[in-house]
């Protein structure tokens, strides 16, 4: 089930073979732990200081405040900042290739067309998040959450800001993570699951999900094993920002569940995020789907391999 080491992701992992050490490594990881949680501070404090002139309240209770809109996003605006938070994150990534491996951040994105990848992706994905959007509407109580030509207006910086906050997360997981791993050990499923693991770990949430807090790191794992699939055969991380971004916009723009990310959400479900028992059905029904698609993908993948072998045999 799982791809194999190919050419393609050969030359993928290529620049991690030049710095080698396990210590230099362990040291990267922690900088970038501790980078990206400095540069977030320092984004919101920039916030809570913005806040804090614009209202002349005081800095300390502007922090505050904006740090609980982050950590609950209910308006467009406490959203659009949770995104912007994730410049932190690119940042923290550039830094850390920059520094310890001296090389740029593009070594992460992979060799070939990722811009093609991408778009083909997206434009993949796009009738398939089209119609999980219609059977989401006609088969729960979603409720409108912004008026639509409000909606609109907020995509215009979502959008960008979406994109660097999928860009960020692949980068630091299925580049950065997997070009790590893949160059220290031969086992496909270090180097495949160990960084989805790590992945959906930090999306447990169990002060939010409760007994579904388990589900949500299945799920997100799961997501992580098919980018990494996509990226494991493309060579390039083109097409796993593509999946990213087009699952994040379904999941944070068009429909989301009440209680979670939905500050600019088009639709908002009925059920809210604590009624557990519900909310378990959507997230099975979550993985199922993810599943299904991972299948049918395969297949295609599978056929598209074996008329490739057919016209090579006829030349």
């Amino acid at each position: 089930m799982l791809p194999q080491m190919n050419d393609k992701f050969d030359a993928f992992i290529a620049p991690a073979r030049e710095h080698t050490g396990g210590l230099l490594f362990l040291g990267a990881v922690l900088f970038l732990l501790l980078a990206y949680t400095e540069l977030t501070f320092g984004i919101i404090g920039l916030f809570g200081l913005g806040v804090s002139l614009i209202d002349g309240t005081d800095i300390a209770h502007s922090f505050s405040s904006v740090s609980g809109d982050i950590a609950d996003p209910v308006t467009p605006q406490s959203m659009i900042a949770v995104l912007v938070t994730f410049i932190s994150m690119l940042a923290a990534v550039w830094l850390t290739v920059g520094l310890f491996r001296g090389q740029s951040i593009r070594t992460l994105l992979g060799t070939g067309a990722v811009l093609r990848n991408f778009l083909i992706t997206c434009a993949v994905m796009a009738p398939v998040v089209a119609v999980f959007f219609l059977v989401t509407l006609s088969g729960t109580s979603a409720t409108p959450n912004l008026p639509l030509p409000e909606w609109i207006f907020w995509m215009l910086p979502a959008l960008p800001l979406l994109l660097i906050q999928v860009s960020s997360e692949e980068l630091v997981f299925r580049g950065y993570l997997m070009q790590e791993f893949a160059m220290r050990f031969s086992s496909r499923w270090i180097w495949i699951v160990l960084p989805s693991l790590i992945f959906g770990c930090l999306h447990f949430d169990p002060s939010k999900f409760g007994s579904n807090g388990i589900l949500v790191v299945l799920a997100t794992t799961l997501f992580g094993v098919i980018a990494s699939d996509l990226t494991i055969r493309t060579g390039n991380l083109g097409a796993a920002i593509g999946l990213h971004f087009m699952n994040n916009f379904m999941a944070m723009m068009l429909v989301s569940l009440d209680g979670t990310m939905n500050g600019l959400s088009l639709f908002v479900t009925q059920t809210h995020v604590s009624q557990h028992s519900e909310v378990r059905g959507f997230l099975l029904t979550d993985i199922g789907s993810i599943v299904v698609l991972y299948g049918i993908y395969l297949l295609g993948m599978r056929w598209i391999e074996r008329r490739r072998e057919r016209q090579l045999s006829r030349r």
